[in-house]
């Protein structure tokens, strides 16, 4: 089953579309590794969209979407789903803290990869000074925050279907018609995927503790979240830019916009929280797919990642003014049951476009 909590915007109806197959194979998968019928159900979320990797869509996976499938006698798990762990954390800076010294300090520490393999500058990942203008009702005062969003890249090809990592020759490959496929793994080496993936989602949330650690060390204050949105929560379920938790997290904007933390709203069912606005196709392109290759706005991808800004652009795109921002933000939580408890100002960051100053 689909449950949409959407938009329902252009490119999302196009995706829901290509969803409704992967329900398909998933559960198909599921009931064949089985002695009675099993379901999949996917979650899909106002930032359902495009996926920056094209592996990952012609195996039928999209970001802003949770797949869960009912649990097999045998397990499995869909690996173009192209498990990685990646999330973000917010800390509090304990005193005043400049451009210039944030500066300085964040790039000290990214110079030292001796314990990590930093990848802040990768992608839409970023490194972020922030500011609360005023205390608020959940105990986050006012002042400067550490927000930073990254991925356990150190791990990345251990987990991706790539040739010649421990996994690879043990793909099986279900097909439903010419063009849609479901690569899975299943029964020892399933469970052991799985063990990995829990495994870096400490390792990640660690990660993100020390490099603000690293960078603040004596500014260091309260820890007010650290989650992730990217990952297996169980042995039957992938999260792709989709947050499983009852306490804060973040919701994304964009480069310089501000960024809003949220929770479920008291008594809410829903236990999902998206993490951003997601990437929909530009207006008069399409996708479609084929035997070997998707085919954006005219142009066929075998594998690799679109560009952003041209093959799918944010959603985020059309704003212009804080107020038509916060009224998009409203409306995601009034699908998703969230209550919105603060919006910080974003002062500078680190990005994949270098060191950027915002105010």
């Amino acid at each position: 089953m689909i449950y949409n909590l959407t938009l329902s915007d252009r490119t999302q109806k196009k995706v829901l579309r290509e969803l409704k197959t992967t329900e398909k194979l998933m559960s198909r998968v599921a009931t064949k590794l089985s002695s009675t019928t099993k379901d999949c159900n996917i979650y899909a979320m106002t930032d359902l969209g495009i996926a920056h990797n094209i592996m990952r869509m012609r195996g039928g996976f999209f970001t802003g979407a949770v797949y869960q499938w009912e649990r097999s006698d045998i397990p499995f798990i869909p690996v173009d789903s192209t498990v990685n762990v990646c999330g973000t954390a917010l800390y509090k800076v304990n005193s005043d803290i400049n451009i210039a010294e944030f500066r300085r300090r964040c790039e000290k520490t990214l110079a030292d990869t001796s314990k990590y393999d930093w990848n802040f500058t990768n992608g839409n990942h970023f490194i972020s000074l922030c500011y609360l203008k005023n205390d608020n009702h959940i105990g986050m005062k006012k002042g400067y925050y550490m927000l930073v969003h990254a991925s356990a890249c150190e791990y990345k090809e251990q987990l991706y279907p790539v040739i010649g990592n421990w996994y690879y020759n043990s793909i099986v490959t279900e097909r439903l018609g010419e063009c849609r496929y479901l690569r899975f793994i299943k029964g020892e080496k399933a469970e052991k995927f799985y063990q990995m993936a829990k495994m870096l989602e400490s390792f990640n949330r660690e990660r993100n503790y020390f490099f603000c650690k690293k960078v603040l060390s004596e500014k260091m204050g309260k820890e007010i979240l650290n989650v992730s949105h990217y990952g297996m929560p169980t042995i039957h379920e992938v999260l792709i830019g989709v947050q499983k938790t009852r306490n804060l997290a973040t919701l994304l904007t964009s480069p310089g916009k501000n960024i809003f933390i949220v929770r479920n709203e008291e008594g809410s069912k829903n236990q999902y929280i998206p993490h951003g606005f997601g990437l929909r196709l530009p207006q008069k392109s399409n996708f479609v797919y084929h035997e070997d290759c998707i085919e954006i706005g005219g142009k066929p991808f075998t594998s690799g990642g679109i560009t952003i800004g041209k093959d799918a652009v944010n959603r985020h795109g059309f704003f212009e003014t804080k107020t038509s921002l916060r009224k998009y933000v409203m409306k995601i939580a009034q699908i998703n049951e969230l209550t919105v408890c603060a919006e910080l100002k974003q002062i500078c960051s680190f990005s994949a476009k270098g060191f950027q100053v915002w105010r």
